[in-house]
């Protein structure tokens, strides 16, 4: 019975290692299937707006012959959704649509890789941040907020969530005001901040430009405009540059595909968006959302992203030096376990000699094995109904026939793919089938 947990467990462990190593592409012309476009957020946000945007120009003007499908995954500040993308084929066929958060979630620890861990498609459409506060704030432009919470350190409450670019901003602004020093409190994303921020929970917050003017008229109001210069829509808010804090925190939205995902797939893709940006519909929708239409690839493409990157740097939560990644050595350990009891299948004991090698009972479990892996993989069934169902039915090709040991088995079964499904997803942040 143990013997057969183990194995279940061990598969499982094998499937998980094999998602964060898959670097084989399906061969063919691209695109061959719809196109997934990963938003690692709920439906309704900024990203997930913009995508569809995009979609519906793509789908209008006939700019790639296989659909658009969008995919919200998501959790862990938009890192369930990156690895999903990061772990995928790289033929083209998944995508990834993230601003800031694909540097802020590496440089506040929460996962171990950044944009190096992609191939980068494009840069489109670019917004800057606002920093909010109530209206009945005694703060009437930024520096008179960051000169108060260099004198009273803490004593102000910044509404962020955290390792997103809304806590980056503050980091920044701590920085560039010397001696300040806010307490940073967690709190979500911009319509949870809004309601914290009226619900006087916290004192002030960064906000999309977008997220601003929709909110506009709910009890808050702007201070500072984290942009280059003043935005036409908003004429009577300082920049932070004007005020002597050189901060601009850009909001872009970021295409990015699987790493080695070939050069011919990236540029076609990057073809695909261009043409949407430049379509009247797209042009339209960006002025109504006040997001201005920037467009980089290639060369420029990651000149900007190196630059960013260095921003993020200065004001890291964490000192990134490329952690080792866990799914590796897992592998090693798996293989290694496996050719043990191979070899231990053939060594003879002078007392109570196992039986000879079943040949047999193997191939039906490699057979069982590689269907547990294709249902995964071919129909998209999740990771803990397909494991569920592989360890009884692996234990009964191995042998286990009485009813009482099915069901003892079929219930380590469930304790094992729900139990390992959300250790991986809710701690250690591994996204799985």
């Amino acid at each position: 019975m143990f013997r057969i947990i183990l194995l279940g467990a061990l598969f499982g462990f094998v499937t998980t290692s094999c998602q964060d190593h898959k670097i084989k592409p399906e061969r063919g012309e691209f695109p061959r299937k719809p196109v997934k476009i990963v938003v690692p957020f709920g439906p309704g946000g900024d990203s997930d707006t913009f995508t569809r945007i995009i979609q519906k120009s793509v789908e209008d003007h006939d700019l790639l012959p296989e659909p658009l499908v969008v995919v919200n995954v998501p959790g862990a500040g938009g890192t369930i959704g990156s690895r999903r993308v990061r772990n995928a084929p790289p033929d083209g066929h998944m995508i990834l649509n993230l601003h800031e958060g694909i540097f802020t979630s590496k440089y506040a620890g929460r996962v171990t890789y950044g944009p190096e861990a992609f191939q980068p498609i494009a840069a489109t459409a670019e917004s800057n941040l606002v920093i909010c506060v109530r209206n009945d704030s005694p703060f009437q432009e930024l520096n008179g907020l960051l000169k108060a919470a260099a004198e009273k350190p803490d004593s102000i409450l910044f509404g962020m969530a955290p390792g997103t670019p809304t806590h980056f901003a503050g980091r920044r602004l701590e920085s560039a005001g010397g001696e300040t020093k806010f307490r940073m409190v967690p709190s979500g994303g911009g319509s949870k901040r809004r309601h914290d921020l009226i619900g006087k929970h916290i004192d002030v917050t960064p906000f999309s430009l977008s997220e601003f003017i929709g909110f506009k008229g709910s009890g808050i109001r702007a201070i500072g405009y984290l942009g280059p210069e003043r935005h036409p829509d908003l004429p009577d808010v300082s920049t932070g540059r004007e005020l002597g804090y050189n901060v601009v925190m850009p909001h872009v939205h970021y295409w990015w595909a699987p790493k080695s995902t070939p050069p011919a797939v990236i540029e076609q893709i990057a073809d695909m968006l261009e043409a949407a940006m430049t379509t009247d519909y797209v042009r339209k929708k960006l002025a109504e959302t006040k997001t201005a239409p920037l467009f980089l690839r290639g060369n420029e493409l990651d000149a900007h992203l190196a630059a960013r990157e260095e921003e993020f740097q200065d004001v890291a939560l964490v000192q990134y030096q490329g952690l080792p990644d866990p799914a590796v050595p897992i592998l090693v350990l798996v293989l290694g376990t496996g050719v043990w009891v191979l070899v231990r299948s053939f060594t003879k004991k002078e007392k109570n000699r196992e039986p000879p090698f079943d040949w047999r009972q193997s191939s039906l479990t490699l057979v069982i094995l590689a269907g547990y892996l294709l249902s995964m993989q071919v129909i998209d069934l999740p990771y803990p109904i397909a494991t569920m169902i592989f360890i009884p039915v692996l234990a009964v090709a191995i042998g286990a026939r009485s009813p009482h040991a099915i069901l003892k088995v079929t219930g380590a079964g469930i304790a094992i793919s729900w139990g390992s499904f959300f250790i991986f997803t809710k701690f250690l942040v591994i996204d799985l089938p």
